[in-house]
């Protein structure tokens, strides 16, 4: 297929990268004989049971059973498609994909044959340029200055900003019926019901969106200050106006600000996760680094799963005031099924009338990043709410608090915090914490597209033992060559064994890794992952003076048993000549046969 990665690029790049400093980027791993292990970044347990194994260059976890390559890592982890995995790992590699699959773009990232990113990037370059060079960039300049931002911030976060007027972009960038389409796709121009094209963004200073690989997916737009009688050319409209969603931009999974907050998310291991753009560049611009913003939504399972790849501390800020509890509420309810014992979320309750961009300005970073380490933790906020609306003092208030909480904690996965939340009701409602719910795993976001219960162990016949150890131990592969004189019809699954074997033949430095992402697309693919990390002798993995014997012992039983089976062919088959034979005489093709059916029981008997 056209534009396809060709699978030599894929066993190249599965060669040069380590499997090991993939995983350890996101899950820190700890050696563990010739393995490293970890607890499961895919499942809550306190107990390491996820085995990375150098060698192999595959990953396995002995509790819920996941397992794959470094492609599958990412696909799984960072919700990568197959392509954007191979790109990731080839960049860390430092190698180019071929020419003959660059042609291939997926469809949803083009528009008219012109690339969306690439397309962002240009509008980008755009609107800076105008915030340097415009006729009405003293207005803007004078703006983001009044807001106390400095030219290095506006720099470092890409601001720009988007004059007055209906056809600015579209008469630069969209000059063609191809570029105005791909900017129509983008959300960047927009058609009323008469048909008529026009620039969505009007008068606004401009922060642009990146996706979690730095790229531009979108814009937001804060409107200039104007007056009621300024005319829709100039903006109008609400005061913050995002992109819409479209192929390449997602508001539930995006998060203003991420990409650049990374060092700092690392430096001060915690995020601070505001309402808007302003927040975070004003932040930033009193040296706090670590700021991401919502898209103008309510935070989503997405938000969470990609922060908590960076960090397992979240604290969310919001207003004090009754619907910044009511969206702390919310924020609540998401984080309680990806509430891992490790992870900590907090909440910042401000003034009313009081934003971080506001209050950083009042009580400057020392003071406001002790605001922060003073944040109301989760659970402290979960079980006051809940008090605020049952009065103990009674009976049936202590029953009503029991009721409402029960749901909710009955989100969180098992584990520590878990026991200690129920504890703490228990106290409250007098109620063991039996009796308040019954302990059972919570349906977390990542379980809604994949089960995580352990996989049913595949029954292990000779020849998938085969199969098993072939994938586990390619560089053995002449050991296997002994079973090529069996035929591929003569043996279920042995026609398997033989395409392996001539992919470790044709590339013998192929590993486990490498021969499994030759099948990804094939429906027995499932089967081969569970076959590569088969436990032959319930550890990780065999000793190595291990590892021969039980491959010839395997394949000395194939071969006995594939000459059993002949035998017995052959015994009955000789039987039946025989008794035609006595019945009448035999033709000579007959007669021959029988004659070497005699001579190969002889054989077999001595």
């Amino acid at each position: 297929m056209a534009g396809r990665i060709p699978q030599h690029f894929i066993d190249e790049l599965l060669n040069r990268i380590d499997i090991v400093d993939v995983i350890d980027g996101f899950v820190p791993l700890k050696k563990a004989g010739a393995n490293y292990k970890a607890c499961c970044p895919f499942h809550g347990e306190k107990t390491p049971s996820f085995t990375v194994s150098p060698t192999k260059q595959f990953y396995h976890c002995f509790g819920c059973g996941v397992n794959g390559t470094a492609i599958s890592f990412l696909m799984d982890y960072d919700h990568m498609q197959f392509r954007e995995a191979v790109e990731s790992l080839a960049s860390t590699a430092g190698m180019d994909i071929p020419e003959e699959a660059q042609g291939y773009q997926p469809k949803q990232t083009q528009s008219q044959g012109i690339d969306l990113y690439e397309l962002m990037t240009k509008v980008m370059a755009f609107y800076q340029h105008q915030l340097r060079h415009h006729a009405d960039k003293d207005q803007a300049i004078d703006y983001l200055k009044k807001r106390g931002l400095s030219g290095e911030i506006a720099k470092r976060f890409g601001l720009g900003f988007a004059p007055e007027g209906w056809n600015n972009l579209m008469s630069e960038i969209g000059n063609t019926a191809a570029a105005q389409k791909a900017l129509l796709d983008t959300g960047m121009l927009s058609q009323n019901e008469k048909q008529r094209v026009y620039d969505r963004f009007r008068h606004r200073i401009m922060f642009p969106i990146h996706d979690h690989r730095g790229r531009v997916v979108g814009f937001g737009g804060r409107v200039l200050e104007q007056s009621d009688k300024q005319d829709e050319s100039k903006g109008g409209g609400p005061k913050y106006l995002n992109s819409p969603e479209t192929p390449i931009f997602h508001k539930g999974s995006e998060l203003y600000g991420l990409y650049a907050a990374r060092g700092g998310i690392k430096e001060a291991d915690g995020v601070l996760v505001v309402e808007g753009y302003m927040d975070v560049v004003a932040l930033a611009e009193a040296g706090i680094n670590n700021a991401v913003a919502t898209l103008g939504t309510a935070t989503t399972p997405m938000h969470l799963q990609r922060l908590f790849r960076h960090t397992p501390n979240i604290t969310f800020s919001f207003d004090g005031d009754r619907a910044g509890r009511a969206a702390a509420w919310k924020a609540l309810e998401t984080c309680l099924p990806n509430l891992q014992d490790g992870y900590q979320v907090s909440f910042l309750f401000l003034p009313d009338g009081e934003d971080p961009d506001t209050m950083v300005k009042q009580v400057g970073k020392e003071g406001f990043e002790k605001l922060v380490q003073e944040a109301t933790p989760l659970p402290d906020f979960l079980l006051d709410s809940l008090q605020q609306q049952a009065d103990i003092s009674r009976l049936d208030g202590r029953a009503k608090l029991g009721k409402l909480s029960k749901p909710l904690v009955e989100k969180m996965p098992n584990g520590v915090l878990k026991t200690l939340i129920l504890d703490r009701l228990a106290t409250l409602t007098q109620v063991s914490a039996h009796d308040l719910v019954q302990s059972k795993p919570a349906p977390s976001q990542y379980k809604k597209n994949r089960s995580r219960s352990p996989q049913r162990a595949v029954s292990m016949t000779p020849v998938r033992r085969a199969v098993s150890l072939l994938l586990q131990y390619p560089e053995h592969r002449a050991e296997f060559e002994r079973l090529a004189i069996i035929e591929k019809d003569q043996v279920h699954g042995i026609a398997m064994l033989h395409e392996l074997l001539g992919v470790c033949q044709s590339n013998p430095t192929v590993n486990t890794a490498g021969l499994l992402e030759r099948y990804r697309q094939e429906s027995f693919f499932s089967t081969l992952s569970q076959l590569a990390q088969h436990q032959h002798n319930n550890l990780d993995s065999l000793p190595d003076d291990e590892v021969l014997p039980l491959i010839t012992g395997t394949i000395d039983k194939i071969l006995e048993a594939q000459t059993k089976a002949k035998l017995i062919a052959a015994t009955q088959e000789l039987d039946g000549l025989s008794k035609r034979q006595q019945a009448g005489a035999l033709a000579e093709n007959e007669q021959q046969r029988k004659a070497e059916l005699e001579e190969f029981i002889r054989e077999s008997y001595k």
